[in-house]
């Protein structure tokens, strides 16, 4: 398990305000997107559910400046926070807004769909409060990421699950999970440290593996 934190998980963030359940949670999500893209991210979506709470506080309570903060990598208390979009245009990802009709269950739910010249990924993830967030489905695939964790993703083609089963015996890990694709699986490596490419071998990656670390939320992460 990760760390407990008094600060982060009893009394609270160390963070910018107003509100740590939109804007810590906001950088969050968008650091762990980042990790995604590997770092090179050309434009991002982000679309709001019309009847979700952020549509109309995401200004004002500071949603939008802790996701275009996480977005270029900024930490917390960066006290740069509030010129994030302009962050945004210097680490040149163009951003596009749109509210829309889903019917998101949860009010503060953020749809990102990214894009680079090499992938495309979409990240739908809520924030749980205190600056905590949840990541329930990427690439419409279900599973969680809470960033706690440093976390490997690996897409595999086609059916190999008995090679994901024996990556599972050779590395240290809190959990392999095997989620099931279109045409093949993901597989999500919980661990204290990425899974290193060595431990790889014998797998089929349709594409190279990712790594997942939203990180703590103090400004030492």
């Amino acid at each position: 398990m990760p760390a407990i934190s008094i600060f982060n998980d009893v009394i609270g963030p160390v963070m910018r305000g107003p509100s740590s359940s939109h804007c810590a949670a906001a950088l969050r999500i968008g650091r762990l997107a980042r990790d995604l893209m590997d770092g090179d991210i050309a434009d991002v979506l982000v679309e709001f559910d019309r009847e979700g709470s952020l549509p109309t506080t995401r200004a004002s309570q500071g949603s939008d400046m802790g996701l275009f903060g996480g977005l270029p990598g900024r930490e917390a208390d960066d006290e740069r926070l509030p010129d994030s979009t302009l962050a945004l245009a210097d680490a040149g990802i163009d951003l596009r807004i749109e509210t829309v009709d889903v019917g998101d269950p949860h009010p503060s739910t953020y749809r990102l769909t990214l894009r680079n010249a090499q992938e495309q990924r979409s990240v739908i993830a809520i924030s749980t409060g205190g600056g905590m967030m949840q990541v329930i489905r990427l690439d419409d695939v279900p599973l969680t990421l809470d960033g706690g964790y440093a976390e490997t993703l690996i897409w595999l083609a086609g059916d190999q699950r008995d090679a994901a089963e024996r990556l599972a015996t050779r590395i240290d890990a809190d959990e392999v999970l095997i989620h099931q694709t279109d045409g093949g699986m993901l597989v999500q490596v919980q661990a204290a440290t990425l899974v290193p490419d060595d431990a790889l071998a014998g797998l089929r990656p349709s594409c190279r593996a990712h790594a997942a670390r939203a990180g703590p939320l103090t400004a030492t992460s």
